[in-house]
This record gives structure tokens, C-alpha cells and sequence, in this order.
């Protein structure tokens, strides 16, 4: 168990991270819907997938038209409905009727496909690989489509961290959270330093997740936030005042649940703690 002011200043700046990562996440969220992000993001891997042409005939496919309302494109599409709409529509003939079956030759299939396709060679691969039948040719699409979302959610978390730091630089100024004032401020007021590491263990303590957790205005009404009188800024205090707000953008940009983590580990390292003037 550790009890020093060093750990209380960290609690501290953890905390304040902890509630505006929380703010920025739901402001993320409304961002995200409002511009149909996941949509787009998953209409993007899909045509890098497949081909754009497949593409767009893959969202016109019934399985696949019907998972969104309002003409909106889906945000999610289960691996077994894309590789049975694919292989489907693969296996049509111009007027839309079967010209293979399920438990023909794979290879049949792969046929179909233009050499000029991005389809054609995945395809033959797989058939190549041990897709006997269509259906077996089926299954591997569905795996090959997991695989190929996993990156696509990579693209989608590096966009929205980016979005999120945004929403942080925005906060941190529009609240004057300045990284490096707020520890000098918890450093400087024992008491204040004390009452706020005290928020952060009772909220590390809370069982409840990092998401569902109610964000408390007199929680950041605790900390030493907001525009008052400043007075005159130099270059000095603009750089610092800069360099504040940047360390709260890139620390919110880290998300909630990293900052609840380390809450917990934080409080756990220090104990409970003595209060200030008490020997």
C-alpha cells in the first residue's frame, strides 16, 4: 500500500480522464450514427473484399437489403447471410434463376466469376484449398469474410480514436481541462487532492462497468475547471495551457475503460489513506 501525494494527483487526473472519456464516448456514439460510420466503414471493406460491382449487387441482394430500414445501408452483416448472398448471387443466371447447385463441384461456381473480377482468384484459392462442393465453397466465404471484418474493425476503432481525440481537444478547451494545471492544482491543495482521490476510489469501487456508469456533474464540478478570471496570458501560459489541453485530448482519445482500469489498479496501490493534517 502506497499513501503519497503522487498517487492522490494520479487518482486525481485518472478520474477526470475516467468522466471525459465517458462524455467524448457519447458524443462519439451520435457522431458515429449520425454519419452512418459503421455503415459506411463496412460498405468500404466489402468493396475491398469483393469488388465494387459485387458490391453493389450484394446490398441489392434480398438477405442482405432487408437488415436496414429506411433505404440506410446495414452497419452488420453476420458472415453466414454475406456468403450465402454472394455464392447466390454467383450462381444465378441472367434472369435470376439457379445455374448451380449447392452440391456441385465448387470449381463450377468460381467459373462464373469474370478473371477480371477481385473475386476471381480469393475463390479459386478456397476451391483450390479443399472447397469441394458450392456449399463447402460457402462455409470458407463466410470464414474468409470474418477474417477480412476483423481489419475492417481495425480501420473503424483507428477512425473513431481519431474522431474521439477531436471530441477530447473540443472538451478540454471548452472546460479550460488543462493537463498540467489540474496536478498543479491537486498538488498545491492538500484538501481538494484528498477529496477528489476519495471520488475516484469510491467510483473505482462501484461494480458497475465503465459504460454504464452515471457521469456525476459533481464529480467534475470537483475538480478546478472552467474559464475565470485568467487574467493576462503570455506566451508562457499559452504554451502551458496548450500543452494541457493536448495531454487531455490524447488521454481522452485512450477511451473509458482504459481509464477505469487503471483507476482500479491505481486505488489498489494506494490504500485508503490518511486525511490531510492527520498524524
Amino acid at each position: 500500500m502506497l499513501d503519497h501525494p503522487v498517487v492522490d494527483v494520479a487518482l486525481g487526473l485518472a478520474l477526470l480522464y475516467s468522466v471525459l472519456s465517458l462524455v467524448a464516448s457519447v458524443v462519439k456514439e451520435w457522431v458515429s450514427t449520425l454519419l452512418s460510420l459503421r455503415a459506411k466503414n463496412l460498405e468500404k471493406g466489402i468493396g475491398t473484399l469483393i469488388g465494387d460491382d459485387y458490391a453493389d449487387r450484394l446490398y441489392g441482394h434480398p438477405l442482405v437489403n432487408t437488415l436496414a430500414k429506411s433505404k440506410k445501408k446495414p452497419s452488420y452483416i453476420a458472415a453466414d447471410t454475406f456468403a450465402s448472398a454472394l455464392v447466390d448471387l454467383i450462381a444465378q443466371d441472367e434472369d435470376g434463376n439457379p445455374a448451380v447447385a449447392m452440391g456441385d463441384k465448387a470449381a463450377k461456381l468460381v467459373d462464373r466469376v469474370g478473371d477480371d473480377s477481385a473475386l476471381k482468384a480469393p475463390l479459386r484459392a478456397m476451391a483450390n484449398l479443399g472447397a469441394e462442393t458450392v456449399d463447402d465453397l460457402r462455409r470458407q466465404v463466410a470464414g474468409w469474410f470474418d477474417e477480412g471484418m476483423n481489419r475492417v474493425s481495425g480501420w473503424y476503432r483507428r477512425r473513431t480514436q481519431l474522431i474521439i481525440f477531436a471530441i477530447g481537444a473540443v472538451v478540454a478547451v471548452s472546460a479550460n481541462a488543462s493537463t498540467v494545471h489540474v496536478a498543479q492544482d491537486l498538488w498545491r491543495d492538500d484538501a481538494m487532492r484528498y477529496a477528489i482521490a476519495q471520488e475516484a476510489v469510491a467510483m473505482a469501487s462501484d461494480t458497475v462497468s465503465a459504460d454504464s456508469v452515471q457521469v456525476s456533474d459533481a464529480i467534475l464540478q470537483s475538480f478546478p475547471l472552467g474559464w475565470g478570471s485568467e487574467g493576462d496570458w503570455g506566451w508562457g501560459a499559452w504554451l502551458s495551457h496548450l500543452l494541457g489541453w493536448l495531454l487531455t485530448a490524447a488521454a481522452v482519445s485512450l477511451g473509458a475503460p482504459f481509464w477505469f482500469d487503471l483507476l482500479g489498479r491505481v486505488v489498489k496501490l494506494r490504500g485508503t489513506g490518511k486525511r490531510p493534517g492527520r498524524r
